[in-house]
C-alpha cells in the first residue's frame, strides 16, 4: 500500500512538472509541490480564465481612448478608380472631382476607352465644439469602468480561492475525525471481544461494536469523497486543470482581530469597485451630455487633395490636379434627435446618480452584515472550543469506565459520537470564520 502511494505522489509530480513546462502551474513547481493561502490567491489571480477575460476586456477599452483620438489627426486615403466605356472623349477631358470620384463627358464619342483615376485625399478636423473631446472623456471612462470591474473580477476570484482553500483543508480535518473515529470503534471491538471471550461481557457488546464501526467506516468513505470533491472545487477556483500538490498548508485555526465598523465601512465606500465604476460612469453620462449637445453647431474641416488621371494606359503621364480648401457642416434640422439625444443622457446622468445611492447602501449593507457574521463566528468558535473539550474529556471517562469493566458500551458509543459531533461542529465554526473573514475583506474592497 504504502509503495502504491509512493508511486502515485510520483506521477502527481511528473503531471506538476509538465504543467510548468506549459506555464500552468509554475508556481506549484516553484513551490515544491506544496501549497499556502498567499501562493492559492496568487496562483487564482494569474491562472483564472475570469482574470484573464477581464484583463482582455481593459485592455480594449484602452484601445478604445486611441480610437477617439484619432479624430484629431489627419485622414489621409488613396482613391483609385477604373471606367471602361464610351462617355470619354478623346479631346476636351473633364477631370474626374474628388467628391464623386469621377465627372464624364456629357457627349459620347464613338469609341469606347479604359479611363483611369488616381488622388491622394486628406481632411483635417478644425472644430466640432467639443463633441470629439466628449467622446475622449466617454472613452476614459469606459476604461476607468473597465478598471474596476477588473479590480472586481480579481476580488471574487480571490473569495472564490480563499473559500475553496478552507473547505478542503475543512475536509482534510474532517477526513481526520472520521478516521479517528475509526480508530476508535476498531480499539472498542477489540475491547468488546476480549471482554466476551473472558465471559465479562454479553456478545451485545460485540455486535455493537461491529455496527458501530462498519458505520463509521461508511462515514470514512465519504469524508474521503468529501476531500475529493474540495481538491475539485479549489482547482476550479484556482484555475488549474490538474492537480500539482503534495501538500496544502493547514492555516484553519484563527485569532480574533478586533476592528472598527464605521472604519470598515469607510474604507469600503473608499475601495469598492462598484461605487468607484458608478463614478466612472457618472463621467461617460456627462461626456455623453456634451457630445450630444455638440450637434446643435457646425462642424468645421480643412481638405487637400493631389491625383491624376489618364485615358487608355493606367499610371500614363498625365497632368496632375490639386486643391485645398475647407468645409462647414452645419445641422438644420434632424428631426429632433439632437434634442432628444441630450435629453436621453441627462436622464441616464440622473439614473446613475440614484444608482450610487443604491450601491453605496447595498455595500453598507454588506459590511455590516459581513462584520456580524465574523463577530458571531468568532464567539462559535469559543463555544465550539469548550464544548469538544468537554466531550473529549467524556469520552475519556466513558472509555476508562468501560475498560474498567463498571461502564456499559452504550456509554461509550455515546460519547464517541458526541466527541464525533463536537470535533466536526468545531471543524466547521473554523472554516465559517475563515470564509467570513474573506467575505469581510471582499465587502470593504480590499485589492488583490
Amino acid at each position: 500500500m504504502r509503495q502504491n502511494f509512493r508511486r502515485a505522489q510520483a506521477f502527481i509530480l511528473l503531471i506538476a512538472l509538465i504543467g510548468s513546462c506549459w506555464g500552468g502551474v509554475s508556481a506549484a513547481a516553484e513551490a515544491g509541490g506544496s501549497l499556502n493561502l498567499d501562493q492559492a490567491i496568487d496562483l487564482a489571480l494569474k491562472e483564472h480564465p475570469a482574470i484573464k477575460q477581464s484583463r482582455e476586456t481593459m485592455g480594449a477599452a484602452r484601445y478604445g481612448i486611441g480610437v477617439s483620438r484619432a479624430a484629431y489627426l489627419p485622414q489621409v486615403s488613396f482613391v483609385s478608380n477604373y471606367y471602361y466605356g464610351n462617355a470619354f472623349s478623346a479631346a476636351g477631358r473633364k477631370p474626374l472631382t474628388a467628391a464623386t470620384g469621377g465627372t464624364v463627358s456629357s457627349v459620347s464619342s464613338p469609341d469606347t476607352t479604359h479611363y483611369y483615376f488616381y488622388q491622394f485625399q486628406a481632411t483635417q478636423l478644425l472644430y466640432d465644439f467639443g463633441k470629439t473631446p466628449g467622446l475622449i472623456k466617454e472613452s476614459r471612462a469606459s476604461f476607468g469602468a473597465s478598471e474596476q470591474d477588473f479590480a472586481g473580477s480579481r476580488q471574487l476570484v480571490a473569495l472564490d480561492a480563499r473559500t475553496g482553500y478552507f473547505g478542503y483543508l475543512a475536509a482534510q480535518r474532517a477526513l481526520k475525525v472520521q478516521e479517528e473515529t475509526v480508530r476508535q470503534n476498531q480499539a472498542l471491538l477489540k475491547q468488546a471481544q476480549g471482554f466476551y471471550q473472558v465471559g465479562l461481557k454479553a456478545k451485545i457488546d460485540v455486535t455493537k461494536a461491529e455496527a458501530n464501526l462498519y458505520d463509521a467506516e461508511a462515514g470514512l468513505i465519504k469524508a474521503k469523497n468529501g476531500v475529493d470533491l474540495a481538491r475539485v472545487t479549489l482547482m476550479t477556483a484556482l484555475g488549474l486543470k490538474t492537480w500539482p500538490f503534495t501538500q496544502v498548508e493547514d492555516m484553519l485555526e484563527v485569532k480574533a482581530q478586533p476592528q472598527s465598523l464605521e472604519a470598515l465601512k469607510t474604507q469600503a465606500q473608499q475601495r469598492r469597485p462598484e461605487l468607484l465604476k458608478n463614478r466612472h460612469q457618472q463621467d461617460y453620462n456627462a461626456a455623453a451630455i456634451k457630445v450630444a449637445q455638440a450637434g446643435y453647431f457646425p462642424v468645421l474641416t480643412s481638405n487637400a487633395a493631389y491625383g491624376w488621371q489618364s485615358l487608355d494606359r493606367p499610371f500614363a503621364n498625365q497632368p496632375s490636379t490639386w486643391y485645398v480648401g475647407a468645409a462647414m457642416t452645419f445641422p438644420l434640422f434632424e428631426g429632433l434627435s439632437t434634442s432628444y439625444a441630450v435629453a436621453q443622457n441627462k436622464a441616464q446622468l440622473r439614473a446613475t446618480l440614484e444608482n450610487y445611492e443604491v450601491l453605496r447602501q447595498n455595500v453598507t449593507k454588506e459590511v455590516d452584515q459581513a462584520y456580524l457574521d465574523v463577530k458571531s463566528g468568532w464567539e462559535l468558535i469559543r463555544a465550539s472550543k469548550k464544548a469538544l473539550e468537554a466531550a473529549r474529556e467524556n469520552l475519556r471517562l466513558a472509555w476508562g469506565r468501560y475498560q474498567a469493566g463498571v461502564g456499559t458500551i452504550i456509554e461509550v458509543t455515546d460519547a464517541q459520537v458526541q466527541f464525533s459531533q463536537a470535533d466536526l461542529k468545531f471543524v466547521q465554526a473554523l472554516y465559517d470564520y475563515r470564509v467570513f473573514e474573506a467575505k469581510l475583506d471582499k465587502a470593504i474592497g480590499k485589492p488583490y
